[in-house]
């Protein structure tokens, strides 16, 4: 004869394994989306960063972003610094993250653009731009990489 009672009780069992086993892996998929997704969003904002860069060719040249206060007439100097502002932001959306892979991946991005507005990162009208740990990590950056 067979005992209901623990038939009952494996099939319930199983049941529960299986629902936990299915929200686990919904977590994972959910989490990969969400990283897919950050992938998404920061390959759209640079290619925009990009294209403002083809456009104005100059904020792309470190012979100019360098000496930028010498190489800029007035309105290419306003039109430079707010670029700069926006590579910035950029990198410290990336840095506050937190995600090792995701610097990983966007570490070189990181570097091409510090080495190109990092005269107008140091400036002192800028430094309460930016929180102080992130002024902190890019200053040792590319060191630490």
């Amino acid at each position: 004869m067979v005992n209901y009672d623990l038939v009952n009780l494996i099939v319930s069992s199983i049941s529960t394994i299986l629902a936990g086993v299915a929200i686990l892996l919904y977590i994972i998929m959910w989490n990969k989306e969400k990283e897919n997704s950050n992938y998404d969003i920061f390959d759209t904002t640079y290619l925009d960063i990009l294209k403002t860069g083809m456009e104005y060719p100059k904020f792309r040249n470190q012979k100019y972003t360098r000496n930028y206060k010498n190489a800029f007439d007035e309105n290419e100097m306003i039109q430079y610094e707010l670029y700069a502002f926006i590579c910035w932001n950029f990198c410290e959306t990336i840095i506050d993250k937190g995600d090792k892979t995701l610097l990983e991946t966007w570490g070189v991005v990181i570097e091409v653009e510090k080495s190109l507005h990092e005269t107008w990162f140091n400036e002192e009208e800028n430094k309460n731009k930016f929180k102080e740990s992130f002024r902190e990590k890019m200053h040792q950056f590319s060191n630490n990489r």
